[in-house]
């Protein structure tokens, strides 16, 4: 049978058969000391809950986290949302796995966006600003993973491309707050938008699937993009161009602070008007991405509000919807048939 993405699984009882990315998987018991296995599975079109009853530790041990299952199954659902029940699966054999099912990609032109980007920067007039982006566009490793690059794992813009669209979203954004408050460093922060998350071009791994690289894990993009701009400007200055030490600390306090928070993983705190606008702006295009998402992958479209999201902390207001359309989900436990106790 043709395989099933996560987007094509539809009402409870339909077959699902296909090998999917183990995202996640946890090992538990039953109450009656039986065991089942928890997962998250995932493809190129999203990621759905999983559990399997009767499973053995033989058969968890078997399958790689982060790596691919073959799966049999059918379609059940948990407070609201799908799920898949799992009744067989096995370690996927390289010859069954096809990549491009598991590497989402972007909906926009990557040459398009990167083209935009590279106009607005042709306007950047700080000749050191200008000779460190010299340095950037000519290194083209560089140029070709932030083309590349998704901007996170899975809360926004987690597909290939997603991370020059977010960099585009944040710069255009910074452009108009500049107009609206004409005190602001132009130069400085629109730089700081370009570099803010390039640290993930080695913080993310994206050539099989969407995941995070040892360095990611280890040292995380925040940091990587403090080295990667030091790399830059030791660029700049071994060719006998200037580089005031003024203007690096500037830049480097743009990346360490654009989380905004320490509770965020932010290892300073904003502390110019520069890096605040940067935070916010960055901020804003993450949610309103993460935002629209949600809301146009809900699993009842005829609903008005989606399912909890863990981002924001609650389900999402989508609108009304016309009388007949819909109705509010009732919630309820998973039992062993993948359906809710007291359902129908």
């Amino acid at each position: 049978m043709p395989r099933v993405f996560i987007e094509q699984i539809g009402a409870p009882g339909q077959s699902v058969e296909g090998v999917f990315q183990v995202a996640e998987k946890d090992l538990r018991t039953t109450k009656k000391g039986t065991f089942f296995i928890s997962a998250k599975l995932r493809d190129r079109t999203g990621e759905v809950p999983a559990i399997m009853w009767d499973a053995t530790q033989a058969l968890f041990a078997a399958i790689p986290q982060g790596g691919y299952a073959l799966v049999k199954g059918r379609a059940g659902e948990f407070n609201g949302a799908p799920q898949i029940v799992i009744e067989a699966m096995r370690p996927a054999r390289p010859t069954e796995v096809n990549l491009e099912d598991f590497l989402p990609v972007g909906p926009g032109n990557v040459e398009e966006e990167f083209a935009r980007l590279r106009k607005i920067f042709d306007t950047v007039e700080r000749p050191a600003l200008r000779a460190l982006l010299d340095a950037v566009w000519a290194d083209e490793t560089l140029v070709a993973a932030l083309k590349r690059a998704p901007a996170a794992e899975r809360l926004h813009h987690a597909y290939l491309g997603g991370l020059l669209e977010h960099t585009l979203g944040v710069v255009e954004t910074c452009l108009v707050l500049c107009g609206r408050y004409p005190k602001l460093d132009r130069d400085i922060l629109i730089f700081g938008a370009l570099w803010h998350d390039i640290g993930k071009t080695r913080e993310l791994a994206y050539t099989e699937a969407l995941g995070y690289t040892d360095a990611g894990k280890l040292v995380g993009h925040i940091v990587q993009g403090v080295l990667m701009l030091e790399e830059k400007i030791t660029a700049v200055r071994a060719a006998d161009k200037e580089f005031p030490e003024d203007l690096a600390n500037v830049l480097r306090h743009l990346v360490l602070a654009h989380h905004g928070e320490y509770t965020f993983g932010s290892p300073k705190l904003p502390m110019t008007a520069e890096a605040f606008t940067l935070h916010h702006a960055d901020n804003l295009d993450a949610k309103l991405h993460a935002f629209f998402r949600a809301v146009a992958t809900d699993a009842d479209p005829a609903r008005r509000w989606t399912g909890f999201n863990k981002m924001f902390g609650g389900s999402l207001y989508k609108g009304p919807v016309e009388p007949g359309e819909g109705e509010e989900d009732e919630g309820g436990e998973p039992n062993e048939s993948g359906g809710l106790k007291g359902g129908l």
